[in-house]
């Protein structure tokens, strides 16, 4: 029985010996293992045994922290160059901070002591983000310059400035006109510092030769100041589209005075009004283009509710005349339309006759009025007999009328259906209700 076990040990025994031995002269798993046992020391090695080494992170943005900050606080706001970078040199093993990056480490600017506007020079603080185990040594620049302020817009008007040869803007017998901008306001934005040295907004172009025709450019706007200061932080708005000039040139001619009418019934479309302009001609400036095809200078505007029987004097100024440039003496006109051979006789609008004939949008307005009684009407003898009320009409356009929530009193047109030479003189109105 012990020889048996004895056998049973002793074979076990050189089992185990063999696997051994087959272990230790096998090529193949002795080579794996010596790789396993070379990686691990080169691991332990190079975490441990590794030499500290001098690193320069560069372009690591600076950020300049104003969240509840002093200058926040003062509404100060920076201006210019906001962006910075600087370089940052770490110690360490090699092994970490070759591994830096810019994302790796925070530099701020310090802005305790922001207490004023104008350029400070805010000190430069390094941190690492994480718990690598490196230190900053030193940064690239300890200091940075920031322009501080508080925010200010202006809104100035554009004024013209035409640079020309011999200061002769347009071709001899013509003179240039009131210079148009396709945007006659610009906004001026930036610290209040240089916005208060700001007196004016100029848009300058130059031309070669005297104009001889209207021309559209697109000028290059400028700003004035009080002195040769260089504005450095401020923004010129001009809006969506670059601003353009037109620069009218205009004809001077001697034409006769006319004047314009305004609801006239059809019977005097034609201009078959007996009117008299006094004076009776005048000098103006026309734009070039209109030379040949513009017969006469219309001095005004008179609507025929305005017009009574028989004689009507209106007064205009030269000064109000706006489409054309008058340049001689003359600064008033006396309009007299002569109405004689009317009649006068009063009707009455039926509250089916008026009508709302424009909404304004947004709004939804009803007529209160039940008819409108002692409209005045103006019109021959034959006009005003063939004439019934119920060709009288009143209509309300809202479209651009100030409208309230509930009731209110607005304009009404007296309207004549079915006659040639009769009109309403005077206003009149209505009531309506209106919602929104």
């Amino acid at each position: 029985m012990a020889t048996n076990e004895n056998n049973a040990k002793s074979s076990a025994e050189k089992s185990a010996g063999g696997i051994l031995h087959n272990l230790i002269y096998n090529n193949k798993l002795v080579m794996l293992f010596s790789l396993v046992l070379a990686f691990g020391v080169w691991i332990w090695v190079a975490i441990e045994k590794s030499p500290v080494v001098e690193l320069t992170v560069s372009a690591v943005p600076v950020k300049i922290d104003m969240e509840n900050s002093v200058p926040a606080q003062l509404k100060l706001q920076t201006f210019g160059q906001t962006e910075f970078y600087v370089d940052v040199t770490v110690t360490g093993k090699r092994f970490v901070v070759s591994a830096l990056t810019p994302e790796d480490i925070t530099v701020t600017a310090q802005t305790n002591y922001v207490d004023s506007a104008g350029t400070k020079s805010l000190q430069l603080k390094a941190t690492a983000n994480d718990s690598r185990d490196y230190e900053i040594q030193r940064i690239s620049q300890n200091y940075i310059d920031v322009y501080f302020d508080t925010y200010k817009e202006a809104e100035f008007a554009i004024e013209p400035r035409i640079i020309a040869p011999d200061d002769k803007t347009v071709v001899d017998g013509c003179i240039l006109g009131n210079v148009l901008f396709s945007k006659n306001t610009v906004v001026v934005s930036g610290p209040s510092a240089e916005v208060n040295k700001v007196t004016g907004v100029i848009a300058e172009t130059s031309v070669s030769a005297p104009l001889s025709a209207t021309t559209t450019v697109q000028p290059e706007i400028k700003l004035q100041t009080d002195g040769q200061e260089t504005l450095s932080y401020v923004t010129l708005n001009t809006g969506e589209s670059a601003v353009t000039m037109t620069m009218p040139v205009l004809k001077k001619v001697v034409l006769p005075t006319s004047v314009t009418f305004k609801n006239a019934p059809g019977g005097y479309l034609n201009g078959d009004v007996p009117v008299t302009v006094s004076p009776s001609q005048i000098e103006a400036a026309i734009p070039i283009e209109k030379v040949g095809e513009l017969k006469s200078i219309s001095v005004g505007t008179v609507d025929f509710s305005e017009l009574d029987s028989g004689y009507n004097t209106f007064n205009f100024k030269a000064a109000d005349i706006t489409e054309y440039m008058v340049v001689d003496s003359a600064a008033r006109f006396r309009v007299t339309v002569n109405m004689t051979g009317t009649v006068t006789a009063a009707f009455s609008v039926s509250a089916q006759n008026i009508a709302v004939t424009a909404q304004k949008e947004g709004y939804h307005s009803t007529v209160l009025t039940e008819g409108i009684e002692n409209i005045r009407v103006i019109g021959t003898a034959e006009e005003i007999a063939a004439l019934t009320n119920d060709m009288l009409y009143a209509e309300v356009d809202l479209s651009d009328v100030e409208l309230t929530e509930g009731e209110q009193t607005v304009k009404a047109r007296i309207v004549i259906k079915g006659s040639s030479k009769a009109w309403a003189a005077g206003t009149y109105t209505v009531r309506i209700q209106t919602v929104s």
